[in-house]
């Protein structure tokens, strides 16, 4: 789907230092989260993860995924395409929390 940038880590942490420990801050926090949810769903956890390791080894930064994780809520353009994208591309974001307002129409 369009919108969803990867960075790559090793050119953030060249430019933005400061800002990839944050994001790997970010990131840790999240998956702990995960991780109390799901337990060691390692599939879940990579596919949640706001770093992405790569077939070669190269890691990126999934942009889309950390807007999520550090936004208050999250909606599409129109409610259907808030339906859209809590179906598919942010399925097991939506699954882990359910119900709290996270997700507007």
């Amino acid at each position: 789907p369009e919108a969803l940038e990867k960075w790559p880590v090793s050119l953030m942490e060249k430019l933005l230092p400061r800002h990839m420990q944050i994001v790997y801050d970010i990131n840790w926090r999240f998956l702990q989260q995960v991780r109390a949810k799901y337990g060691d769903d390692w599939e879940r956890i990579s596919r949640m993860s706001i770093i992405e390791d790569g077939p070669q080894g190269e890691k990126s930064v999934r942009m889309a995924y950390l807007a999520v994780v550090a936004s208050h809520t999250v909606n599409g353009v129109a409610a259907i395409h808030s339906d859209i994208i809590k179906n598919t591309v942010f399925k097991d974001f939506a699954g882990l929390f359910p119900g709290a307002g996270w997700w507007l129409p």
